[in-house]
């Protein structure tokens, strides 16, 4: 086979059928998920200000100064693709005026982000993640809802987790811990990588979030910011696990938890597949109450979590699928070259009437086509040879059970829709 002339940039890939089934399952569960809970879906432009990202995510945050697809327009402007979802919320609510809305205002997300990361497993250059954003509400039962929201669609796909939880605290707890860290990091200054160098010089807690394996011990040993939580903030999370334990939910207590965007506050928490650990996990979120004043707008409590479509999948190829595929309901069986269009006006009907049909018209054999729609799982062929053609009638056979009968054509979308309950 000749390679193709094109072929898709690397790190990105297609989803073709039937892989898709997948993602259309995944998508439909979170969105009724999220819409049973009251929120509404917001979607944003997959490219904005580069400095919207520098600003809140932080200007020397990987993401930034390594990932990020930034580029020049013609007109000179610095634009970058999305790294990741909230920053563009957050323009989006100051801008469109979602501040003046009852609160809390509650939206959600299935969006397309773009790393310039090093492609591997379950991480790719364009990669897809369902949120959900929170504005309006410092009430740290809503840090627990959210999370709730996000263990309960984990759980109704079938993909098994440990949450990772944590609080950053304040900003005067973080100033205090940062010198702290700043104090136990700086005796090891010249074993340090030089990002982690780098970093204890502009931002310390960023050293405890680095995947490097040479690094790991050195922050085992590290203070941890649990111990430096001002009285509000320490009682704030508290109250946060009182509610997940009141909710039923498990959680694994992570000091050395901070994940690595700057806008974060107060509670953190990231979920873990039971087969990928710290290295990849499936997502994760927290507060960031200070982002939306940051950027422009008044002081609003926020928070947040995104989960990544493509480790989901990962997780559940480990597993046995108990994914559902939707089957078509009737197949159209036609014999000869005139009854291809009376066949394939019959399926026009049906689709109008809401049936899922499958009208091929390639086939010729009788048996190939009802093999054909044994295959695809329909309930019902229904057929249209010479005869039906002439009568103005179609065979409706049962695939279950064989039995046929023959039902008028004019009459037989009203009795498929009967059968099928479409209303």
């Amino acid at each position: 086979m000749a390679k193709p002339t094109y072929q898709r940039p690397r790190g990105t890939y297609d989803i073709i059928p039937p892989d898709y089934e997948t993602w259309r399952w995944l998508i439909e569960t979170f969105e009724r998920n999220s819409l049973n809970a009251g929120y509404a879906r917001i979607s944003t432009p997959v490219f904005e200000s580069e400095q919207l990202y520098t600003r809140s995510v932080g200007d020397d945050t990987e993401v930034v100064t390594k990932e990020m697809y930034a580029f020049e327009d013609r007109s000179g402007n610095r634009l970058s693709l999305r790294p990741e979802g909230t920053a563009g919320i957050v323009r989006a609510y100051i801008e469109n005026g979602l501040s003046n809305r009852p609160k809390p205002v509650k939206l959600y997300k299935i969006e397309p982000m773009f790393r310039y990361d090093r492609p591997q497993a379950g991480r790719y250059r364009q990669f897809y993640q369902a949120g959900v954003e929170v504005f309006g509400s410092a009430e740290p039962l809503i840090d627990a809802q959210v999370i709730a929201l996000a263990a309960r669609f984990l759980r109704q796909i079938g993909v098994d987790f440990s949450l990772q939880i944590n609080s950053i605290g304040s900003a005067a707890s973080r100033k205090t811990y940062i010198a702290k860290l700043r104090d136990y990091f700086q005796p090891h200054l010249k074993k340090l990588p030089e990002l982690a160098q780098a970093q204890l010089a502009s931002n310390p807690l960023r050293i405890l979030d680095s995947k490097d394996k040479s690094l790991q011990k050195l922050i085992e040993g590290a203070p941890q910011i649990i111990d430096y939580l001002d009285k509000a903030s320490a009682q704030a999370f508290q109250q946060v696990l009182e509610h997940l334990d009141h909710f039923g939910i498990e959680y694994d207590l992570n000091t050395r938890l901070v994940r690595g965007l700057d806008y974060y506050t107060g509670t953190l928490f990231e979920f873990w597949g039971s087969h990928q650990g710290m290295q990849n996990a499936i997502g994760g979120g927290g507060r960031y109450d200070g982002l939306v004043e940051q950027l422009g707008g008044r002081a609003t409590p926020a928070a947040g979590f995104d989960l990544g479509l493509e480790r989901l999948i990962a997780e559940l190829q480990k597993k046995p699928s108990q994914i559902p595929t939707q089957k078509p309901q009737v197949y159209l069986v036609s014999i000869g070259d005139d009854a291809k269009a009376q066949a394939f006006l019959v399926e026009q009907q049906l689709l109008d009437a809401g049936i899922s049909t499958v009208c091929e018209l390639t086939r010729k054999n009788l048996a190939d086509q009802l093999a054909r729609a044994a295959k695809l799982g329909v309930e019902y062929a229904l057929i249209i040879g010479k005869k039906e053609l002439i009568d103005q009638t179609v065979i409706i056979k049962e695939m279950a059970s064989s039995n046929q009968e023959v039902m008028p054509t004019a009459k037989l979308a009203a009795e498929m829709a009967r059968r099928f309950s479409v209303t």
